[in-house]
């Protein structure tokens, strides 16, 4: 109890030498200032630009500065308590606290073959796929628009309209209908396919397309082209149903073999139990020497 009065009483000090320090407004506010422009320097030196980038490629609201914040301060915090419990309780340091710590920070890693790097991986993966089957839906309601009888909507107008249908990249629609209006189609379109990964499996065919569509001026020749490029579309949508159900697939083989080794460990140890007890009841004898 003296250690934790004596730790308390400090604590306690400091806190009132805090409070005469930033006692008037004006310093109030230098000290906060200061506080804010030093926090935003360490958040600027933690900032990790490949775990930004897949974060914002899944979809992710949050900022890589305040995860990897978040990292650093758990792992402090945890051994900051361990060291002061020891502390109160009169206790050795123990070198398993900074090695839990460690754990910690290596645990939450953003690498990809840790399990916190896997998690946003198979996220980022996961959105990949939504985006993408997202990206064929708008394909598909642009040729239905364009095949109209009764004339088609602009591509600006239409990309605003059709925005609100989508969730993985409502966003990338409403830029692309502003930027068709304030640059011009074709560096919209540039744009917008811009915004998918250079080695997407078909963004360069959705360029080509609507490229293509968007530059003819008879109405009757750009629906031709689209019925003979409705086969591309067509394989485009047979692969991406291929590839949602082999990545669902793969999510339920792992879910079905988990239990088959939960079994299996459960007879090897049983089986191991049943051999032990055996040879206690024999008394080490027999067959067992």
């Amino acid at each position: 109890m003296d250690r934790l009065f004596l730790l308390l009483a400090t604590l306690g000090v400091a806190y009132v030498a805090l409070l005469v320090f930033v006692s008037s407004s004006s310093k109030q506010e230098r000290y906060l200032l200061r506080l804010g422009l030093k926090w935003n320097k360490i958040g600027e030196r933690v900032q990790n630009d490949r775990l930004q980038q897949l974060l914002d490629h899944s979809g992710l609201p949050v900022s890589a500065r305040k995860i990897t914040l978040f990292r650093y301060s758990a792992a402090l915090i945890y051994l900051l308590l361990q060291v002061i419990g020891d502390f109160i309780r009169a206790s050795p340091f123990s070198l398993y606290d900074p090695l839990i710590a460690g754990l910690i920070l290596v645990v939450t890693s953003p690498v990809r073959y840790l399990p916190f790097g896997w998690l946003l991986s198979w996220y980022h993966q996961r959105t990949m796929v939504q985006k993408d089957g997202e990206l064929i839906s708008f394909i598909r309601l642009y040729e239905n628009n364009r095949l109209r009888k009764h004339g088609y909507v602009q591509l600006s107008a239409f990309c605003g309209g059709s925005a609100d249908h989508f969730q993985y990249i409502r966003q990338d629609l409403q830029e692309l209908s502003e930027r068709a209006v304030d640059e011009g189609v074709e560096p919209a379109i540039e744009w917008f396919c811009g915004r998918f990964p250079a080695n997407h499996s078909f963004i360069n065919d959705i360029r080509s397309i609507l490229l293509a569509t968007e530059s003819m001026d008879d109405d009757v020749e750009a629906a031709n082209y689209l019925r003979e490029q409705g086969k591309i579309i067509s394989k485009i949508s047979s692969d991406q149903y291929l590839r949602k159900w082999s990545f669902i697939g793969d999510i339920s083989t792992i879910v079905n073999v988990i239990p088959s080794i939960a079994t299996f460990l459960m007879i090897v140890c049983l089986a191991m139990q049943y051999i032990m007890l055996i040879k206690g009841n024999f008394g080490g004898v027999g067959m067992f020497q």
